[in-house]
């Protein structure tokens, strides 16, 4: 059975695995030539190796000799996409690194493994039907260091006062294609292809004798740093500097979907690669949802030494037939919530039963537009109606989830912006829902309203609870924040009886890596106004973007209750130092809810077309008038009204015929005693 390919794996930090081409000079020792199909699906398009499978492991005997020190191991591999290891006279000297294209892959081979004579090689895999292709074996009595004339190269990132910072460090060639990276720091480091995270400032690792390109990030609201170097013996040091951008007081920034190998058992990074990571990309409240497992990772941080740059959060992902739901904050030590159920009202509500303060449902279209719950649902963009028992009663949806692909930006705020129209108090979050050491954790973020700016000190509940009540507010790349006199009103209600009230702005803030591009107000989900920022002074340099814009009261703003929401579009980044996905950069407000009745709360829309149907009925001639005066959220609401009232009195009257009927056609009467059921 082939699967989707996964990120690159490389084994360990200090034997690491290698894409690169053996130089002349170096005599191999042949294992085998021959390249063989493994797992149970024929492979027409795999053209090195048989149509067929040969079997699901491989065991193939060779002459070798001993020898001192380390070698190293080469081989032709394809699609490797789970754990497949290899064996020498029993010993484990590597576990094949995942991708999918067909390349040369080098490994660390252990000093003493080979020995005078015969010698055997095995392969096995954890999951013999993931099919692959694997051959062309050969082993060469020098170390990865001799084989590929490796340099030391030390990259120490520092803030401007020269204290340490915890980084994500890429290392290209000149064309900036990621490099292969070898005898990497294993403690305070997550290594693969290209990418080396430090959680102490220094990145001490090998590389082939060369000239490189070396970049430093740590999340969205530090500058990035960059430098090119050469690669020579003895060694190669190289400082980098970064200053932080964007001044976020009064958020703290949160990922809420964030995995591990360790305990989801898919991915590839480990726990503690994972706290690395974390620390390396400035998230500061970390919220771990593993599958069906309540992680708690506070005692490993603390042993790490990592206390000071994030507060953890135990939660989980709870993985049920119908959907995934993120929930926290949990007890480590409880049982997990019920994930096996099929009703989201019962699935939620035994996650709220195990103390959790905020549930959000995730990726609402994946793992497609039509298998995920929203196309099962087949909700309807416009009026927020669906098709079966569906409950919201969650807190929150994934409005961004930077590891899912998702071309059209604006998909899942159409459909948040129906369920808001429909009554449903949903709020949006976006989260990385990281697997990976690659795949970059905190790219899609949260930023949440917090009484600290301490990432140490953050407390729990206040967050979750601030996500589950909407002050907070979307990012990938880019900060927004919908203020009232320069206070922060996300989540809040706003009474604005007779008019708007002034001094209403948005706040636009990027680092100097991003480019916003693009604003759109809003109003029950209808843009209201869209302002092109290229002309803004702010965005001719090449500096961060911090811009205020200020809301005009003359806007065409509805003349009844409104929510209202910002979205900010950008530029994609790309680069191999923060790869995407999705080719766009995005920020996005949660509601801001303007009560203009005067009544203290702020109706939906859906709302205020069940209270003009109450005060004017669902007559045709009141429907029409009443068109006139609504925005058309209202208006969508109202029809749909006005449909269920004829549907109503045409069940009605059907039923009444069926009664009158009864004794003549024994059927009718039955079907409309059966209609009368409750």
């Amino acid at each position: 059975m082939r699967r989707s390919p996964l990120p690159a794996l490389g084994f360990l930090l200090l034997l690491g695995s290698a894409v690169l081409s053996v130089p002349a000079g170096h005599e191999p020792h042949v294992v085998t030539t021959r390249v063989w199909h493994l797992g149970n699906d024929a492979t027409p398009e795999w053209p090195e190796a048989p149509l067929e499978p040969d079997g699901t492991s491989i065991e193939v005997d060779f002459e070798g000799r001993a020898f001192e020190g380390e070698g190293t191991l080469v081989l032709s591999q394809r699609h490797v996409n789970d754990a497949w290891h290899v064996e020498i006279n029993g010993t484990r000297v590597a576990t094949l690194s995942r991708g999918s294209e067909f390349v040369e892959r080098s490994y660390a081979l252990p000093a003493g493994v080979i020995r005078d004579g015969t010698n055997r090689f095995r392969l096995i895999g954890d999951v013999p039907t993931d099919d692959i292709t694997v051959g062309d074996v050969r082993w060469f009595e020098v170390s990865f260091r001799e084989l590929y004339d490796l340099v030391p190269v030390v990259v120490r990132v520092r803030d401007p006062a020269g204290e340490p910072l915890p980084a994500r460090v890429t290392f290209t060639d000149l064309d900036d294609s990621p490099v292969e990276l070898f005898y990497a720091q294993e403690l305070h480091a997550a290594v693969r292809r290209g990418v080396a995270y430090t959680s102490d400032g220094v990145a001490e690792l090998e590389l082939p004798a060369g000239r490189y390109r070396v970049f430093a990030l740590r999340g969205t609201e530090w500058s990035l740093a960059r430098a090119e170097f050469s690669a020579e013996k003895p060694g190669a040091s190289v400082e980098l500097e970064l200053t932080r951008e964007l001044d976020t007081t009064g958020f703290v920034a949160a990922d809420t979907h964030v995995h591990t190998l360790t305990y989801s058992g898919h991915g590839d990074a480990s726990v503690e690669e994972r706290l690395v990571t974390l620390a390396g990309e400035g998230v500061e409240l970390a919220v771990a949802t593993d599958h069906n497992h309540n992680t708690d990772y506070r005692p490993l941080q603390a042993s790490m030494g990592l206390g000071r740059w994030f507060t953890p959060v135990t939660g989980n992902e709870v993985t049920t037939p119908i959907g995934h739901f993120n929930a926290f904050p949990l007890d480590p030590a409880d049982e997990v919530p019920p994930f096996e159920l099929t009703d989201v009202a019962a699935i939620v509500a035994g996650i709220r039963e195990r103390g959790a303060k905020a549930v959000i449902l995730n990726h609402p279209r994946w793992p497609d537009h039509e298998k995920g719950p929203h196309g099962v649902l087949r909700l309807d963009p416009y009026s927020g109606d669906w098709v079966g028992s569906w409950v919201a009663s969650y807190d929150a949806m994934e409005l961004i989830n930077s590891q899912t692909e998702e071309r059209e930006p604006m998909l899942l705020f159409r459909d948040w912006f129906a369920l808001l129209n429909r009554g449903e108090r949903v709020v949006g979050v976006g989260s990385s829902d990281s697997h990976t050491v690659g795949g970059v954790v905190g790219q899609g973020r949260t930023y949440v309203r917090s009484s600290t700016d301490d990432p140490a000190g953050i407390d729990v509940d206040e967050c979750a609870e601030n996500i589950a009540r909407g002050r907070s507010s979307v990012s990938m790349g880019i900060f927004a924040d919908l203020r009232l006199e320069g206070r922060s009103v996300l989540g809040e209600t706003l009474s604005c009886a007779g008019a708007l009230p002034g001094g209403l702005s948005l706040r636009v803030a990027a680092p100097s890596w991003v480019r916003p591009r693009e604003v759109t107000l809003f109003a029950n989900g209808l843009p209201i106004v869209k302002r092109m920022l290229d002309d803004m002074p702010a965005l001719e340099n090449p500096g961060p973007v911090d811009l205020a814009l200020e809301l005009d009261p003359r806007l065409p703003w509805p003349k009844h209750d409104f929510w209202l929401v910002a979205v900010v579009l950008g530029d994609g980044v790309g680069g191999a130092f923060w790869p995407q996905l999705n080719d766009y950069t995005l920020a996005a407000t949660n509601p801001v809810h303007f009560d203009v009745d005067g009544d203290g709360v702020c109706a939906s829309p859906r709302a205020q077309a069940e209270a003009l149907v109450e005060r004017h009925g669902v007559d045709l001639g009141n429907v029409r008038s009443l068109l006139e005066e609504v925005d058309s959220a209202v208006a969508v609401q109202l029809l749909l009204r006005l449909r269920r009232a004829a549907q109503e009195e045409a069940e009605r009257e059907a039923r009444e015929l069926g009664a009158a009927y009864a004794e003549r056609h024994p059927w009718l009467g039955a079907w409309a005693e059966a209609r009368n059921e409750p």
